[in-house]
C-alpha cells in the first residue's frame, strides 16, 4: 500500500528497509480504508517515516516506544518557537502518534500508575457508575482530585485519614484566582465530591466537608445578544446544500436552531431517535443522562429526509451524522461541527457579531420567552434540571420594554 501514495523509488526504498516497516504499511492501508484525501495522507506518510528513521537512529526497540518518544522526536524535528511551525508540529504530533498506537496495538506498554492517579480513578468509576455525570465532567473531577493528592501524597500510599484541613486550604490557597476563581470552584467542587465518597465508603473524614472553602464566583447574564429570524435566514443561505456535507451541515445546524441542542449532542443523534409517523425526536442530553423527547420540526424534518436520501454516505453506522471527508463514513465529531460554524459565521457575514454553537441554544429560548413560553416549559425543551440555568439563557426582551416604558413625569416646583 505504500506504493499507492509513495512515488519517488528512492524514498520508498529507504521506506521499506526500516525495521518500523509493517508500521507504515498498515498505516497506509488505514487511510485508504478510511478514504483520507491522497495528498494529506502522503503528508501524513512523510512524517510518520521521519518518526520511525529517528527511532531506528536512537536504536530504540518497538517495546520500548513510549509517548515521551514523540515529544523529544518533535523537539528535534519542529524547532522552537513553535508558533511559526503549527500546522507542521500538529501534522507531526498526529503521525507519530498514529505509528505508536500500531506498535501498541502489538506490544502494550507497561502502564504504571501512581496511588493517587488510583485512587482518583477508583472516585471516577464511582462517578460514571452511581452518579451518571458527563464523561467530560467525570474527568474534570477525576483530574482535580488527582492533583491535590499528588500535593499531599507525592508517590507514597493515598491514606485519606491523613489529609487535614489545613492542607486542604494550603492547596486550594495556591491555585491561581484568574478566570473568576473557576479552577478553585471545580477543585472544591472536586473534592466535596470524593470526601462525601469517602464518608459513603464509612471512611473517617472528621469535619473535612465543612473545610473545604466555598469560592464565590459570581454568575453574571449570558450576553444579551441573539439570532433574530433575519439573522438566522442569513445563516442558513449561506450554506451550500448542492454538496453532500452541506446538506449534513444545514441539517445539524437547523437541529440546533430548532430543538435547542447542546452541540455535542448533535453527533449522538441516530437513526432510532426519530420517529417519523409520530414526529418526535429524541435528545440524548450527554450533560445529564436524561434523554428527552421533542416534536420534529417540519423544516427540520425536510432537511435531515433530504441529507439521509440524498447526501449521506452508505454506512452500517446508526449515527445520523457522518464525516465525508478522512475518516469517511465515521461519525461527526462536535470539533468538525465547532469548525463548520466558524466557517458558517464567517461566509454569513455575521463572523463580527456571533461566535460558536451556544448562541443557537440562547436565541432559542429568548424566542420562546419573547413569545410568552414559561420558564419551566423553556427548561424542559433545554434539557435543564434547574430552573436558576434557564433564566440565564432566556434573555429579556429589551425592545419590548422600551416600547412599554413610560417617561418620567416632569414636577414642577
Amino acid at each position: 500500500m505504500l506504493e499507492h501514495y509513495i512515488r519517488n523509488r528512492k524514498r520508498l526504498v529507504a521506506m521499506k528497509r526500516n525495521y518500523l516497516a509493517p508500521y507504515l504499511e498498515k498505516i497506509a492501508e488505514r487511510y485508504c480504508a478510511d478514504g483520507y484525501h491522497f495528498k494529506h495522507s502522503r503528508r501524513r506518510l512523510g512524517f510518520a517515516f521521519r518518526f520511525v528513521e529517528w527511532l531506528e537512529a536512537a536504536h530504540v526497540l518497538p517495546g520500548q516506544i513510549t509517548a515521551k518518544h514523540v515529544d523529544k522526536f518533535l523537539q528535534w524535528y519542529v524547532p522552537k518557537p513553535p508558533e511559526k511551525f503549527q500546522r507542521k508540529r500538529k501534522l507531526a504530533y498526529s503521525a507519530a502518534h498514529s505509528v505508536l498506537r500500531q506498535i501498541w496495538a502489538e506490544h502494550p506498554p507497561v502502564i504504571t500508575r501512581s496511588p493517587s492517579r488510583v485512587e482518583a480513578d477508583r472516585y471516577a468509576d464511582h462517578l460514571r457508575r452511581n452518579r451518571g455525570l458527563a464523561e467530560g465532567t467525570v474527568e474534570g473531577h477525576r483530574r482535580n482530585l488527582e492533583q491535590f493528592l499528588t500535593f499531599s501524597f507525592r508517590q507514597r500510599p493515598v491514606e485519606p485519614s491523613a489529609i487535614t484541613a489545613r492542607r486542604v486550604h494550603a492547596y486550594v490557597d495556591a491555585l491561581p484566582h484568574g478566570r473568576a476563581n473557576c479552577r478553585r470552584r471545580q477543585t472544591c467542587t472536586a473534592l466535596r465530591g470524593y470526601f462525601r465518597f469517602l464518608r459513603m465508603l464509612g471512611v473517617a473524614i472528621g469535619n473535612l466537608l465543612v473545610a473545604v472553602p466555598a469560592v464565590r464566583v459570581p454568575r453574571a447574564a449570558l450576553s444579551p445578544r441573539w439570532l433574530t429570524s433575519a439573522d438566522t435566514e442569513q445563516l442558513l443561505r449561506s450554506i451550500d446544500r448542492s454538496t453532500a456535507s452541506g446538506k449534513r451541515d444545514y441539517a445539524a445546524i437547523l437541529c440546533m436552531i430548532h430543538l435547542g441542542v447542546r452541540v455535542g449532542d448533535v453527533p449522538r443523534l441516530s437513526l432510532d431517535d426519530i420517529d417519523w409517523r409520530e414526529g418526535t425526536v429524541q435528545v440524548a442530553n450527554h450533560k445529564t443522562g436524561r434523554p428527552y423527547q421533542m416534536p420534529l420540526p417540519r423544516r427540520l424534518g425536510k432537511a435531515l429526509a433530504d441529507y439521509l436520501v440524498k447526501g449521506r454516505l452508505p454506512s452500517q453506522r446508526r449515527e445520523i451524522f457522518l464525516c465525508h471527508t478522512h475518516p469517511r463514513g465515521t461519525p461527526v465529531t462536535v470539533k468538525a461541527l465547532q469548525g463548520v460554524m466558524r466557517y458558517v459565521w464567517q461566509r454569513a457575514g455575521l463572523g463580527e457579531k456571533f461566535s460558536g454553537t451556544h448562541i443557537l441554544r440562547h436565541s432559542i429560548a429568548t424566542r420562546m420567552r419573547q413569545k410568552g413560553v414559561g420558564l419551566k416549559s423553556i427548561a424542559d425543551v433545554l434539557g435543564h434540571q434547574s430552573m436558576q440555568t434557564t433564566t440565564l439563557y432566556a434573555q429579556v426582551d429589551l425592545p419590548a420594554l422600551r416600547a412599554v416604558a413610560q417617561p418620567w413625569l416632569e414636577v414642577r416646583p
